[in-house]
């Protein structure tokens, strides 16, 4: 082998040199590649999570304004004012639900909701299940007169459960290692 490399000449060997630069560089930078697609989905994947936790602030927020209503009701501000109360809480956590169908689309099944839209056919997630739960609440709060505590304790129950599911779903302490190991 000594001997095949000692009838090299100087274009030989810049041959072999430039070939083992360009393998080099080759491996280099499909390791650079792997790396940077890997970056990218995490980019992405925190990039849905923050919209999700944008949008569960929102309807814990909903929530709460709910919950308050509740027990504030015949306290802070009249009986007569609740119908309205009642109506914007229900109006807000109506479309929050909707928004919600974007992050955690239905599960498919071929005659669960056929008949209906596209985003409304199949089964909902849980994460929705419990806002709709929390709507049926507040739709039957207030029968009679003063705060509803029952029905500001199973709200607040209902929220609990929303932010257990999102939490499955975001997950808090996987994302603050990711964006750790992103910053360094």
């Amino acid at each position: 082998m000594a001997e095949f490399f000692a009838k090299f000449g100087i274009e030989q060997w810049l041959a072999l040199i430039s070939a083992v630069l360009a393998i080099s560089s080759f491996f280099l930078n499909m390791r650079l590649v792997a790396r940077q697609e890997k970056r990218n989905a995490t980019n992405l994947k925190l990039a849905h999570d923050s919209d999700i936790i944008g949008w569960s602030d929102d309807v814990i927020g909903a929530l709460a304004n709910a919950q308050e209503m509740l027990a504030e009701k015949g306290v802070s501000y009249g009986e007569a004012e609740f119908a309205s109360r009642r109506s914007a809480a229900r109006a807000s956590l109506s479309a929050l639900i909707d928004r919600g169908r974007l992050f955690f689309p239905n599960r498919a099944d071929a005659t669960h909701g056929a008949d209906k839209e596209a985003g409304y056919q199949g089964h909902r997630q849980p994460v929705l299940d419990v806002l709709v739960q929390a709507y049926t609440t507040i739709d039957k709060s207030g029968g009679s007169p003063g705060p509803d505590r029952a029905a500001g304790e199973a709200l607040l129950k209902q929220r609990r459960l929303f932010v257990a599911e999102v939490f499955k779903t975001v997950d808090p302490v996987r994302r603050g290692e990711t964006i750790r190991e992103l910053a360094a």
